[in-house]
């Protein structure tokens, strides 16, 4: 978690999969956004990624660890299907984003 000194909150999944404590996560912390990766190899897929999302409670959501050799197959589309309602950022390289 990392907290901004305006209460803004940012849950950064790091590399791992989905797992149960998240709802703990969401429900103490509050997170606004996560950052959860999605390639589907090495961490969790955007299936994953979905349930995550829904038992941390957020609406907004950075993926990442996706998309950089054919191996990771996840990709930001494909979450978008599996979690309507959550706003699925895409940033390019080098774009900027605010949150």
């Amino acid at each position: 978690m990392i907290e901004f000194e305006n209460g803004f909150k940012i849950y950064f999944a790091g590399d791992t999969c989905v797992f149960g404590d998240m709802q703990l996560i969401g429900r103490i912390y509050e997170p606004h956004v996560a950052v959860l990766p999605i390639g589907d190899w090495f961490t969790m897929g955007p299936r994953e990624a979905a349930v995550a999302l829904e038992l941390l409670g957020v609406e907004r959501c950075v993926p990442s660890h996706y998309g950089t050799f054919p191996l990771l197959t996840g990709t930001p589309a494909k979450l978008r299907e599996l979690a309507p309602g959550v706003e699925i950022l895409e940033p390019q390289p080098g774009e900027t984003v605010e949150l």
